[in-house]
């Protein structure tokens, strides 16, 4: 397993985290649902340090490394105007904490903006 780490810089970009948030809503996450390979995608935030990112795991390096190989053409570069970082890592282990029982995949603003929708 092969965990992918990519963060955009926003603190030059004219674009807003609502502009973001509506762009997973109405593309994103729909496209990353139907993807081979891919075990799961978190869309991260912080408005404090201006940076909107995603981790993703991966069943195998090649994946992670066709993603990493489309960033240039990712959407998010044309509403942001600006490259990711990215960072390629193992998998070492995966825990799952005592919890609420939510179910992750109706979790995060975007989803919030998705059930208001």
């Amino acid at each position: 397993m092969h965990a992918l780490l990519v963060l955009w810089d926003l603190t030059d970009s004219p674009a807003t985290f609502e502009e973001l948030r509506d762009y997973l809503v109405e593309r994103s996450i729909a496209r990353f649902e139907q993807m081979p390979g891919l075990r799961q995608k978190t869309w991260i935030s912080s408005p404090e340090s201006r940076r909107w990112g995603a981790l993703y795991l991966f069943e195998t390096r090649d994946q992670a490394q066709a993603v990493i190989d489309h960033l240039p053409q990712s959407p998010v570069v044309e509403i942001t105007g600006t490259l990711p970082t990215h960072e390629l890592f193992d998998v070492e282990a995966v825990a799952e904490g005592q919890h609420s029982g939510v179910d992750l995949l109706t979790v995060g603003l975007a989803r919030r903006a998705m059930a208001a929708d």
